[in-house]
């Protein structure tokens, strides 16, 4: 992938223009803000579920592992080439943090990746789409991201059905590509476009 030049052509550009914009989004039962450390309580609550970690990769969190966490992502914005950032998915009514999207730009930065936890209480109730359309229409319009994508285990129906109801296509289904509590698994990408989202 060849990397997104300035408009002086000069080197790869290692931030997205405007990434130090405001990343506190608003719908109409949730707020997706930054991770903050009185965050801890509940990130740790559906973080240590061996239930969310199922397909994700990891393994449940540890209190002292989600503390330090937290405490990484403090000060650091959305932007940078390479970085994740976590964005808390915060519940309206309760003001209680329900699950989280991170994001990384990728080489060229006008592309990103997107990732997301959700607490098993709050599933089934439409607030993760709402939550990561929110955050689509924000990265394609505020920043102007050309593409979106996304990994989703085969075997997490859940998450397959949420990226196909909001538009992402699948593209490619890869073969034990990552390791994971001692099996090989297999992967969809899905992603979408700029101009397949505002349609």
């Amino acid at each position: 992938m060849v990397p997104y030049r300035n408009a002086a052509g000069g080197p790869p550009a290692r931030r997205i223009p405007g990434s130090h914009l405001s990343m506190n989004l608003e719908t109409k039962r949730t707020k997706i803000r930054y991770l903050r450390r009185d965050d801890l309580e509940d990130f740790y609550a559906f973080r240590s579920d061996p239930e969310v970690c199922r397909y994700q990769g990891y393994d449940p969190i540890s209190r002292r592992s989600a503390v330090e966490f937290i405490e990484s992502l403090q000060g650091k914005e959305f932007g940078t080439a390479g970085e994740w950032v976590q964005l808390g998915v915060v519940l309206k009514e309760t003001g209680r943090m329900i699950g989280d999207v991170g994001l990384k730009p990728e080489l060229d930065v006008r592309v990103v990746e997107f990732g997301i936890s959700f607490s098993p209480d709050f599933q089934g109730r439409g607030l993760a789409s709402e939550a990561v359309g929110a955050t689509m229409d924000h990265l394609f319009d505020r920043y102007h991201v050309h593409r979106v994508i996304g990994s989703v285990d085969v075997d997490n129906v859940a998450c397959i059905r949420l990226m196909e109801r909001l538009g992402f296509r699948r593209e490619a289904h890869f073969r034990n590509s990552f390791f994971d509590h001692g099996v090989w698994r297999d992967e969809y990408l899905y992603a979408v476009l700029d101009n397949e989202w505002r349609r």
